[in-house]
């Protein structure tokens, strides 16, 4: 590493003390054992490929671990020869990637790396460890308000940066919405995503018919031209069937034109009359079938049932930076010295790899690794809190008035404790 530069980004490491000194433990060698107790079927790259998690008409999603780092991650399989008897969805398969490397949101799922072998794609993405919303509902029956409050404030946030940087998603809905393991929404599947070459979103509409009909916009379905309202739309659909359990919109049996006739009817499902009033102004604003009258995604962000909780910070003040806006003091010291050093990566193709977003080998591990950092630095600030209650358990038992056998028991008790966590140097993870 450049010694100028390193320099520089070792300043950075004041800042977060002993955690990002503790890294180096969390970063070892993966120990074998965890390798060879993985279930898996096949080794593709820097991935075992694992058991089945998810299933479409062209694609199934499988559990992997990445070998270097012993991170699990999600594996989208996307059979060649199925794929191919769409020319549509081939060419989507391939503008996924693209659309995934224009954008990095904390409510947008990470594609780490893309491969290849002579039958499949595959699409190594984060695992998000706290199963779909879908469940969630199915589970519940349907979501209490101040849930959809937040589920919506994060799809609403991550939709907005799509747009803001000329991307309209296409095909949000309930069973595109994941979460992580702290609870907080992942948006997954840009097969059917597709850019504006315009500046303005306003200025250049799309003719494609694509997406769940029950979560398409009238305008769609009614194949006109369509700009990224389409995606307002679907995300009123989303809030409805998290409030209610239910879709705003159904027909029995199924047929377009009558579910069409009911959208622009505004024939909507019965809502129950506990939910707020201001909930539901809310999302009938987000169904309004004229596009012209339908707010755009940042219009939306300002909606007072939306901001309730937020007054210090708004929603549709908060911005998130992409990757055009990411320099080398962005990126983690920690990570970035342990590639260069340990795993002998080049730092100026590391920074260049990360902040451009790019798919590889690259920025897998550094994410990876970042996560296992994380994940790390969260057990030594548990442990450090426990030693601190610890130390003042003995300092209360000491300086009581009577120190009785038990409380001596105690004392020793406690301070083999405390030794044995100062003594720890490395944190099974």
């Amino acid at each position: 590493m450049p010694a100028a530069l390193k320099s520089s980004l070792d300043g950075s490491m004041t800042d977060s003390g002993e955690l990002e000194q503790a890294a180096t433990p969390c970063f070892g060698k993966v120990p074998r054992d965890l390798l060879q107790n993985f279930p898996h079927t096949k080794r593709v790259g820097s991935y075992l490929v694992g058991k089945m998690i998810n299933k479409g008409s062209f694609a199934k999603v499988m559990l992997g671990m990445h070998i270097s780092t012993g991170e699990k991650v999600a594996i989208k399989v996307i059979d060649k020869k199925k794929a191919r008897q769409d020319s549509y969805v081939l060419k989507n398969m391939k503008r996924e990637p693209r659309i995934h490397q224009l954008i990095h949101h904390p409510n947008i799922v990470l594609l780490l790396e893309t491969l290849e072998t002579e039958n499949c794609y595959y699409l190594a993405m984060e695992l998000c460890g706290g199963g779909d919303l879908m469940d969630r509902i199915c589970e519940r029956k349907r979501l209490e308000e101040r849930e959809v409050r937040r589920y919506t404030c994060q799809i609403l946030s991550a939709v907005e940066h799509l747009h803001r940087h000329g991307i309209v998603h296409r095909d949000l809905k309930i069973e595109n919405f994941l979460l992580d393991e702290h609870n907080n929404i992942k948006i997954v599947d840009f097969g059917l995503s597709n850019t504006l070459k315009t500046d303005s979103l306003s200025l250049e509409l799309l003719n494609t018919q694509c997406g769940s009909p029950a979560y398409a916009a009238p305008e769609l379905l009614a194949h006109r031209k369509y700009g990224p309202k389409v995606d307002v739309w679907s995300v009123g659909v989303s809030m409805f069937a998290m409030l209610t359990g239910t879709l705003p919109f159904t027909v029995e049996p199924f047929n377009i034109k009558q579910l069409h006739l009911k959208m622009v009817n505004g024939e909507i499902s019965a809502i129950p009359s506990d939910i707020s009033k201001v909930a539901v102004q809310f999302v009938l604003s987000l169904l309004e079938p004229e596009p012209a009258k339908r707010p755009t995604i940042k219009a939306a962000m300002e909606d007072k049932w939306l901001n309730e909780g937020y007054a210090k910070r708004p929603l549709h003040t908060v911005t998130h930076k992409n990757r055009y806006l990411l320099c080398p003091e962005d990126l983690n010291t920690a990570v970035l010295n342990y590639m260069t050093e340990s795993l002998g990566y080049s730092l100026s193709d590391i920074i260049h790899t990360v902040i451009s977003n790019k798919p590889s080998t690259i920025l897998a591990c550094y994410h990876l690794l970042l996560k296992k950092l994380s994940r790390h630095q969260k057990v030594v600030r548990t442990m450090k809190v426990k030693c601190y209650m610890l130390n003042l358990c003995i300092k209360f038992l000491m300086f009581s008035e009577v120190v009785s056998y038990a409380h001596q028991g105690c004392i020793y008790l406690i301070k083999n404790t405390v030794k044995t966590v100062k003594l720890s140097n490395v944190i099974t993870i």
